[in-house]
């Protein structure tokens, strides 16, 4: 028998947690937060308890109450069975979105994540420069161990000798897992290395989109997924719908269309505020930068993915490149050039992965950036506005907001915030455009209407109802509930 559990993505956006089983291979699509549940009940200051492991997030329903497949160090914390093997055979992971991955840290170390590189790379660079409780995607460090030490007394265990790497298999169209075959293919979303997923199980092929877009720089990547989906005419789609209920759509060339035409009318500084790992989005001020004769100011976490996938041969922009610049902040003391202290003084307030951009050639500080505004476009997300503080924008500076606009009270007042801060440099008012990482009403049709699968079964929506108003078989999953398929 094949079925499909359900465990998030149910009339929510995000937060995907789909278990497919079929015969004795059982296997989850993604496994990430539900950012709509999780903010009933927790925020930035108020997070969940490490020492009782998973057991807080069970309570409110952010992990499916599931034996055999949570972190053997915090269920025997807990004093609760962990069990000697995992009881489902891997992770498909359809990208490195947090509302699709960021639980893989709940997850046992011995159960292997099936995904493209540049997702590996991106939650590698989440693991290693983040701060957020829920890292540790690409290896875990075993918390709760102890040892006896030199004096004969216990002591805790901690950094990097509690750390185990995650079983990782890097998936390139065909692979097996468990006992059927699985297709990944590549296609166009918001950042590099998004999948869908063919998967061929006893009672027929199974789509899976994970996110998509067909307006993307890689959009004929989502085309060709599409046609191949509808060659294998499978039995169901699982198929995400964030845009569902919206007309409406920009592309990539659109964004970068509008940013041109915003920095050639400028003057000062050009400062624009796009998602941190949003490489398409980067491909768009990057290309602006050198139509303009400007230089693109990325941050130091955006250098070190970038970084990471030079090393992978993943075609993004280099940080060696003449129209990039990689911006470094003043940090704790706020030393770093100031030939009062030494170098080494200077160097300590930045974190070890920090220090080796330091040095570059393409690096740049404040100074530089309000010696010389109209040499550059410098990327300054909403937790960086305080560095115009320092940059301190000259008349005739401008603002790019090129993300999405707030869809919840926390980001509506974020922006009021942030609008302050831009009324109080002269960069208010602001040019916004962004184009989504999705499918709109139209699109969504369209792939429908190709693929025609037997059975279609709406995730990542608000408005799964809709769906209705293009195929005659719409399944309207259950959270929890099993499906038979």
């Amino acid at each position: 028998m094949t079925s499909l559990t359900f465990y998030g993505g149910v009339n929510e956006i995000g937060g995907n947690k789909i278990l497919l089983e079929d015969q004795a291979t059982r296997v989850f699509l993604d496994f990430g937060m539900s950012f709509s549940l999780a903010n009933q009940f927790f925020d930035e200051f108020m997070q969940p308890r490490k020492c009782n492991g998973i057991v807080d997030l069970l309570e409110f329903g952010l992990l499916p109450d599931l034996e055999g497949i949570y972190r053997c160090d915090y269920l025997n914390h807990c004093k609760l069975p962990s069990g000697e093997t995992p009881s489902i055979d891997g992770v498909l992971l359809s990208h490195a979105h947090m509302d699709h991955s960021s639980y893989i840290h709940y997850l046992r170390e011995d159960i292997p994540i099936h995904c493209t590189q540049a997702s590996k790379d991106i939650m590698q660079a989440l693991d290693e420069t983040g701060s957020s409780g829920t890292c540790e995607l690409i290896s875990l460090k075993e918390s709760f161990q102890t040892y006896i030490n030199s004096k004969g007394g216990e002591s805790k265990l901690q950094g990097e000798q509690t750390k185990k790497s995650r079983p990782y298999n890097i998936v390139e169209n065909r692979f097996t897992i468990g006992e059927f075959e699985a297709e990944a293919l590549p296609v166009s979303h918001s950042l590099e290395g998004a999948t869908a997923y063919i998967l061929h199980t006893s009672a027929g092929p199974v789509v899976y989109t994970g996110d998509f877009r067909f307006h993307g720089y890689k959009g004929d990547e989502t085309r060709r997924f599409v046609e191949r989906a509808a060659e294998v005419e499978p039995v169901a789609m699982i198929c995400e719908g964030t845009r569902i209920n919206s007309t409406q759509s920009d592309s990539e060339e659109r964004v970068k269309e509008v940013a041109k035409e915003r920095v050639d009318k400028t003057d000062g500084l050009v400062v624009a505020n796009f998602p941190v790992r949003d490489t398409d989005r980067m491909q768009s001020f990057f290309r602006v930068a050198r139509q303009t004769d400007r230089a693109l100011v990325i941050n130091l976490k955006q250098a070190y993915l970038l970084e990471l996938f030079r090393k992978s041969g993943i075609p993004t922009p280099r940080i060696d490149d003449e129209q990039i610049r990689i911006y470094v902040p003043r940090k704790t003391w706020g030393v770093y050039g100031d030939d009062r202290f030494s170098e080494k003084i200077q160097r300590e307030d930045y974190d070890y992965w920090e220090r080796e951009f330091l040095d570059h050639a393409n690096a740049v500080t404040a100074r530089d950036i309000r010696e010389n505004q109209d040499d550059y476009i410098f990327r300054c997300d909403f937790f960086e506005l305080k560095e115009l503080i320092d940059v301190k924008p000259e008349a005739g500076s401008c603002y790019i907001r090129s993300v999405c606009e707030p869809f919840d009270i926390e980001m509506e007042l974020d922006l009021k915030k942030a609008e302050n801060w831009l009324t109080h440099f002269g960069l208010y008012p602001y040019t916004q455009i962004h184009a989504s990482g999705h499918l709109n009403y139209d699109e969504i049709k369209e792939v429908v209407e190709t693929v025609q699968p037997k059975a279609l079964i709406p995730v990542h929506t608000q408005h799964a109802e809709v769906f209705k108003n293009f195929h005659d078989n719409v399944v309207l999953p259950e959270k929890g509930i099993e499906l038979s398929l």
